[in-house]
């Protein structure tokens, strides 16, 4: 993609990471970026998009559109308390090229503190040529560095070595019928979750812990999802997945720690086409 977004507009330290590019200001409070997904082999029945590719997209143009329309500081901190994210149809393949696009965003509700912006509630949409491909809507709340400070100024240190995994997702992994124990796992080593330094647990983690519950249950990968983040998740302690299957195409999932809910979410579907009810939110715990 030419001319990608400037890095601090999505709170990324790698250029590789990434996924937006020319911002345009359209009517009202509607914005519109280029978008490039790059591919992955492993993510076949989706045209080599992983939905979690999907779920930071959204991510990366709520924070954009924040700092861009909302006129939020770049040095204030952007939680995730909410996301949905889904497909709309199936993602057209292409093998060994990205996907490229573009996304549109727009306010849906403002919140202000003092006079300046503390809460957006957003919608977003990702269309390819004509083709709308996926749609997110959400909450994303704005914290200054001194607030931010404040709420976490009792957390513990973060130790890199602690409770590090090959990979990013589920380990030690129980399964009964259509139930499903695990540990949330994480790779300091795993680019799209930290790209950047993080003092809790990220929103993008847990996504990720519920769609690798959802796969396993199913044995297909979602289309859909939704998260809601409630506590701050910490390094230093295990996190917990508990997950069942609540209908033939639909996972509910639970995130915990200590006895406190970091998150809870729904996973749906199989690469079909859904009737979305888009949420691209980023508002607290989850970031």
């Amino acid at each position: 993609m030419d001319g990608r977004i400037a890095r601090t507009l999505v709170h990324k330290t790698s250029e590789d990471a990434v996924l937006i590019g020319r911002p345009r200001r359209l009517q009202g409070h509607r914005w519109e970026f280029d978008a490039e997904l790059p591919r992955n082999a492993s993510a076949q029945d989706s045209g080599g998009i992983p939905t979690l590719l999907g779920v930071e997209l959204m991510r990366q143009a709520a924070i954009a559109y924040a700092h861009l329309q909302g006129g939020v500081p770049l040095d204030w901190a952007l939680l995730m308390n909410e996301l949905s994210f889904g497909w709309l149809r199936e993602v057209p393949g292409n093998p060994g090229s990205p996907l490229a696009g573009r996304i549109a965003v727009s306010t849906l509700a403002v919140q202000q503190r003092n006079g300046l912006v503390s809460g957006l509630e957003l919608e977003a949409c990702f269309l390819s040529g004509n083709a709308l491909l996926g749609a997110g809507r959400g909450r994303l709340s704005c914290l200054s560095r001194t607030a931010y400070r404040a709420i976490r100024r009792n957390a513990p240190a973060v130790d890199r070595t602690s409770e590090a995994s090959p990979h990013s997702g589920l380990s030690e992994v129980r399964r009964q019928g259509d139930e499903l124990h695990a540990a949330l796992a994480w790779s300091w080593d795993d680019p799209l979750v930290f790209d950047h330094f993080s003092d809790h647990l990220p929103g993008i983690l847990l996504a990720h812990g519920m769609l690798d519950a959802h796969r396993m249950l199913t044995g297909f990968d979602a289309g859909q999802m939704d998260i809601t983040c409630e506590n701050f998740g910490e390094f230093n302690a295990p996190a917990e997945v508990l997950a069942f299957r609540s209908t033939a195409d639909e996972t509910r999932i639970l995130i915990s720690q200590l006895g406190r809910t970091l998150a809870t979410g729904a996973c749906r579907g199989s690469r079909s086409i859904y009737p979305v009810q888009p949420l691209l939110t980023l508002d607290s715990p989850g970031a």
